[in-house]
């Protein structure tokens, strides 16, 4: 058997085999690389993503630190913008507190300013005055900013002899500055309403128009209105009613009206304006800062015999303040706690005189039963529901019971009358039937305590009084001088059903203590709407002071009323104000002066100013936007900040990635 050995490999495998090891490694190779340039990739994201928040953290810090008052933007228009111009303060003793003037006004000292330098690559530039030239006007402001941005720097522009500039970030792809405008979105499936801000502007003294644009609708509205409520439109935080501003003074696709909205709106009513398409619009002119009173339930009010109530006589209706009284302010029923009616006991009531005791909030028990003051009174009697009653010789006297009674004109009211002064007598009641005096002039006041005397008729068949029952038995409430002489005390009320008491002779709405929150406020006028009936008279008091509960002011007494209207403040510059009204009634007391709102005015002074309010938002109401004087609200600032870097992939081919970030904010120390 011939065996055959072959040794090695013929030059055709070993090429074979040397090609597949090349091909093996390429391919290793490359997928090495390929793998390395992703890495490479992935690293350069992670450091672009770094870069761009670490870029706007310092653009945050700075801003967030600056005001919305004071900041300048190129291009001018309306924006977006691609620089920015805004004050910064040093924290000079390093106490974390910026420093401040005796104003409280923070002192600016340095001018930054972001903006573009055109290179390449694109770098964003922080260019910084220090100190800053507070000197500058307006004009001057923008025109150093444009200087910087045209020539990349600031040392061609106003104060260029402080400047210094930082490259916060090279390769920059894009950058751009856009302040949010006020708008409000004003749809729900349900009425309702919400209290918004939508922005800050900066107000001159004096008066501004504020315009009021429709801009679009939700897609689930089914309208465009627009509901305001209450307006914030003041740098004292003085909130205003929507519809006291109308009339306006311009608008266009519909027209502003008043609404009636009972319920939760203040007032009861909102301005309404039933706008029908984007555009539409209306324009309210508004003084810069002024305090209206128009509700009168702020915290801290005081009255005396006076009352705020929502009149549905007027047109249109209203909140008011007016005399409190013209109606019941004393009833058996409610003093005694307990009408039982005809009387079981028995007592013959034929030719007795009745003593009432009225009680009043002086008696120190069982008191306050009086409700309100009047300066005329006329009282109600009752017969026993089983029963009839006649009386006559009916008074009222001042004061608590005594055993022996003397009548004078200081205590004691002329003898009562009955239908029209034809009589002393009164009609006969029957069967829990009832017999009212005519108007007696004699004056009611809540605090005091009085005694109703009457006399029943010498007759059987008329001396059947209604009683209403105490239930508690200690307290004393009548006193019977019977025919016979004798004296009965109970705690029963025979006969005397209610007291009605008209209208006080005067009374005092004393205001809440309004603070400005200006050091020195130079007043203008007081002035007020008001609805005087004839006979009835209304006058203002008003004070000022430094003390937030003016203690430091002068009493009411020593200052004088005026019916004047308007009428200077005066030239008492303080920074809390308060006001006090004096109504008095006719001569019959059946009128009341009303007092509908006071406003009080004052020049106000250059400031930032939040606007916003308590708009209506509902099925039916659409999208709109604030503008004053022309100019948008702005309350924040809008960010958008992108950035690059081209790295090399497969077959050397570049490719740009890139990080982007946007962001919100609102300087804090706007206005200050």
């Amino acid at each position: 058997m011939n065996i055959n050995h072959k040794n090695g490999f013929t030059l055709i495998e070993v090429t074979v085999a040397v090609a597949l090891l090349v091909m093996a490694l390429a391919l290793a190779l490359s997928g090495y690389m390929f793998s390395l340039k992703n890495i490479n990739q992935g690293d350069v994201q992670n450091e672009l993503d770094i870069d761009v928040q670490l870029a706007m953290e310092r653009l945050k810090k700075d801003l967030r630190l600056s005001s919305l008052d004071t900041m300048f933007y190129y291009p001018s228009g309306a924006g977006p913008y691609e620089a920015i111009s805004f004050p910064m303060a040093k924290d000079s003793d390093g106490d974390g507190i910026l420093e401040t003037d005796s104003d409280g006004s923070i002192l600016w000292d340095e001018t930054v300013i972001y903006h573009i330098r055109p290179t390449t690559p694109n770098s964003l530039i922080k260019t910084t005055f220090s100190p800053r030239d507070n000197s500058l006007t307006d004009a001057q402001r923008q025109a150093q900013l444009e200087s910087v941005v045209h020539y990349g720097n600031g040392n061609s522009a106003y104060n260029g002899q402080n400047v210094s500039s930082d490259v916060i970030f090279e390769n920059l792809l894009h950058w751009q500055i856009k302040p949010k405008e006020g708008r409000f979105d004003a749809y729900s499936p349900f009425l309702t309403r919400d209290s918004s801000s939508l922005g800050y502007i900066l107000l001159d003294p004096g008066t501004h128009n504020f315009t009021f644009k429709v801009i679009d609708k939700n897609s689930n509205s089914g309208g465009y209105q627009v509901g305001i409520d209450q307006l914030f439109v003041s740098p004292s935080y003085s909130a205003r009613e929507a519809e006291a501003q109308l009339p306006a003074s311009a608008q266009s696709g519909a027209a502003a009206t008043i609404q009636y909205m009972p319920g939760d709106w203040k007032g009861n009513h909102q301005l309404y304006f039933p706008a029908t398409a984007v555009g539409n619009s209306f324009t309210l002119s508004l003084d810069n800062d002024r305090w209206e009173e128009t509700n009168f339930g702020a915290l801290g009010y005081e009255t005396r015999d006076t009352e705020f109530i929502f009149d549905e006589t007027l047109i249109p209706r209203d909140f008011v303040i007016q005399l409190r009284g013209n109606d019941i302010a004393w009833t058996a029923e409610e003093q005694t706690g307990f009408f039982a009616g005809s009387c079981n006991t028995n007592i013959s009531f034929t030719n007795s005189y009745v003593l009432v005791h009225v009680n009043g909030s002086d008696l120190l028990t069982n008191g306050s039963w009086i409700a309100h003051s009047g300066r005329k009174c006329q009282l109600t009697f009752r017969a026993s529901p089983v029963g009839s009653l006649q009386i006559d010789d009916v008074r009222i006297y001042e004061g608590l019971y005594q055993e022996s009674v003397t009548w004078s004109s200081t205590n004691s009211s002329p003898q009562a009358t009955f239908g029209g002064g034809t009589s002393f007598v009164s009609p006969l009641m029957t069967n829990g039937t009832m017999a009212t005096t005519d108007p007696i002039d004699f004056k009611i006041t809540a605090t005091n305590n009085y005694i109703v005397v009457f006399h029943i008729l010498n007759d059987p068949n008329k001396s059947s009084p209604a009683v209403w029952a105490n239930q508690n038995t200690s307290q004393n409430e009548c006193r019977i001088n019977l025919g016979s002489g004798a004296i009965i005390d109970t705690n029963a009320v025979f006969g005397l059903a209610s007291i009605f008491a008209s209208y006080p002779e005067d009374g005092e709405y004393t205001s809440q203590i309004f603070d400005t929150h200006l050091p020195n406020p130079k007043y203008g006028d007081i002035s007020w709407n008001d609805h005087l009936p004839a006979g009835t008279s209304l006058s203002l008091k008003v004070r000022v002071g430094d003390q937030p509960d003016l203690s430091d002011a002068l009493d009411w007494s020593l200052i004088p009323a005026s019916t004047v209207n308007p009428r200077s403040v005066g030239t008492s510059y303080k920074r809390y104000i308060q006001f006090q009204t004096l109504l008095t009634s006719n001569t019959e007391g059946d009128s009341t002066p009303k007092l509908k709102d006071v406003t009080i005015d004052w020049a106000g002074e250059r400031q930032l100013v939040n606007i916003g309010g308590i708009f209506t938002k509902g099925p039916n109401y659409g999208m709109f936007e604030i503008s004053v004087d022309g100019d948008p609200l702005r309350s924040a600032i809008i960010v958008d900040l992108e950035i690059y870097k081209n790295v090399l992939v497969m077959n050397d081919e570049s490719r740009r990635v890139t990080s982007s970030l946007q962001v919100e904010l609102t300087p804090r120390n706007s206005g200050k």
